[in-house]
């Protein structure tokens, strides 16, 4: 038989096509596990990291309320409310005496004391934990709870829950030694999970194998793994394609799959997505309170991968942060606009897009040539691009200050986004000398839970008043919420559901 060559040679290849699929994909599964692994260990990083942000802000918090004790009067009242006003995650501060709540920033004097939540977690320091806590003065409302001495403070019962990535099946866990508590899963293959090292980043627990992530301060871990639909690497069909013959195609196949599963950063998925077109950006527009006409837009970056699955904004543009890509971003969203929107915008010259920058953008020397040609080249008047600053990254406020300068007199305007998280300081702002502020979407929640004579709205019109500063209320989602700040503030911008959801640019002038 093998001494006939049509026979040797159908023989050979159809063993060399078998035997090289089996090994490729034995390559490719191993290497995706390690490239999933990898990811999920980067998202599981990242979850730690703006954890440890908002139970950092707790704690600086806490001790500014130790630091200056005082009677539960009008004063106090103020003093908490601007503590939480002044924070990016907290929901309300107490002060304790004898053990028993006295002061909240949410209804001010407690009368008669309340006593404070069962203690479901001993953290460092004497730190006490509770979970899942009716808030005081709000019904309805549930947070979680650090207490220390004669201070408390509230976060949102879900911030640590819709911290994690939507691409991670996860478990939150509250550990005292090895023993761990389940405190919350999104998946039933953790159900049960009892036991986790904190020293260990990885366990396997039904067969399955999770990184794990811990903050220690709190002995708090997360046990996560990336969630991927089921994929086609062990199917028959495939197999049998090898198997009959396809020794070049499925082999050089599978070698690309696997160098590019074991090159897959989250970081490379965004550079890729950018020269590919899977990222694209949507306009949310931006309205006058006074007469609902669209007067500007807020450009938004959007991805969704090649799985049809969308990636959260948080979660690429921390790692463009991280990795030195911001900058490729932002000019890519500015790119971007002005070839959806060029014509559009000399139709309207008093239309105007904002687009979102960091503090590294602004001081980039080359950033604002860029976007000066870039608006030449489409016969644009500088007005017609607005630039939000995020605060992701720190910089030096007389640097900033400088750098806003520059940008604003070549004609662009500065606003500050989510005014009331990380860019909340009065005198910090004033020093900026920017444009606007966007209140952010956490006081319409705010609005909805507490009376208007609770909200701090009011004070905020007030300094935006006093600093000359344009406002734009975001997440306004419902006409009370829209009748109250048009009350409080005629003037001002807004946008939200109630008026649109983000669009496509094709969308936006009609």
């Amino acid at each position: 038989m093998f001494r006939k060559p049509l026979t040797r040679h159908v023989l050979c290849m159809s063993g060399g096509a078998v035997l090289a699929v089996v090994l490729c994909l034995a390559f490719g599964a191993w290497s995706v596990q390690r490239d999933r692994a990898e990811q999920a260990g980067e998202l599981a990083d990242s979850y730690v990291n703006l954890a440890r942000r908002i139970t950092g802000e707790a704690v600086e918090t806490i001790d500014a309320i130790h630091a200056e004790p005082a009677e539960c009067g009008p004063q106090e009242v103020a003093r908490l409310r601007a503590l939480v006003l002044n924070s990016r995650f907290l929901k309300a501060a107490s002060r304790l005496e004898n053990g028993q709540v006295v002061c909240t920033s949410i209804i001010g004097r407690v009368d008669p004391p309340a006593q404070p939540p069962r203690v479901d977690l001993a953290g460092d320091g004497g730190r006490r934990i509770s979970f899942n806590v009716p808030e005081l003065g709000a019904p309805g409302s549930r947070s979680m709870v650090i207490r220390e001495g004669n201070a408390m403070v509230s976060i949102h019962a879900r911030t640590f829950i819709d911290l994690a990535d939507p691409r991670l099946d996860f478990a939150l866990v509250a550990k005292d030694g090895d023993v761990g508590r389940l405190l919350f899963t999104n998946t039933p293959a953790l159900q049960g999970l009892e036991r986790v090292s904190g020293t260990e980043p990885t366990l396997t627990f039904n067969g399955q194998r999770y990184q794990v992530r811990c903050l220690q301060a709190y002995t708090g871990c997360i046990v996560a793994t990336l969630r991927v639909p089921q994929g086609v690497w062990g199917s028959p069909v495939m197999i049998e394609m090898g198997a009959f013959g396809l020794l070049l195609g499925l082999s050089g196949g599978f070698a690309f799959s696997a160098f590019l599963g074991r090159s897959r950063s989250l970081s490379r998925q965004l550079l890729l997505a950018m020269r590919s077109g899977e990222l694209r950006v949507v306009y949310q527009p931006i309205v006058r309170l006074s007469d609902r006409r669209r007067v500007g837009a807020e450009a938004l970056l959007r991805w969704t991968d090649a799985t049809g699955k969308p990636v959260s904004p948080d979660a690429f543009i921390s790692e463009a942060e991280r990795n030195g890509m911001i900058g490729q971003v932002t000019r890519f969203v500015i790119s971007r606009v002005l070839e959806d929107l060029g014509d559009g915008l000399r139709r309207r010259p008093d239309f105007q897009v904002t687009v979102n920058v960091s503090a590294d953008d602004l001081m980039d020397s080359g950033f604002l040539p860029f976007l000066s040609a870039r608006l030449q080249a489409a016969r644009l008047q500088a007005c017609s691009i607005g630039l939000e600053l995020t605060e992701r990254t720190t910089a030096n406020s007389r640097e900033l200050s400088r750098a806003i300068a520059r940008v604003r007199e070549a004609g662009h305007k500065v606003y500050i986004d989510d005014f009331g998280t990380d860019y909340s300081s009065l005198s910090y702002l004033s020093r900026l000398r920017v444009d606007a502020i966007k209140i952010n979407r956490t006081f319409m929640q705010a609005l909805h839970d507490q009376s208007d004579q609770d909200t701090i709205a009011p004070q905020i019109v007030v300094m935006a008043e006093v600093l000359g500063l344009t406002m734009v209320v975001e997440g306004i989602e419902e006409e009370q919420q829209a009748a109250y700040f048009h009350t409080l503030a005629p003037d001002a911008l807004a946008q939200g559901w109630l008026f649109s959801k983000p669009v496509e640019a094709s969308l936006l002038f009609s």
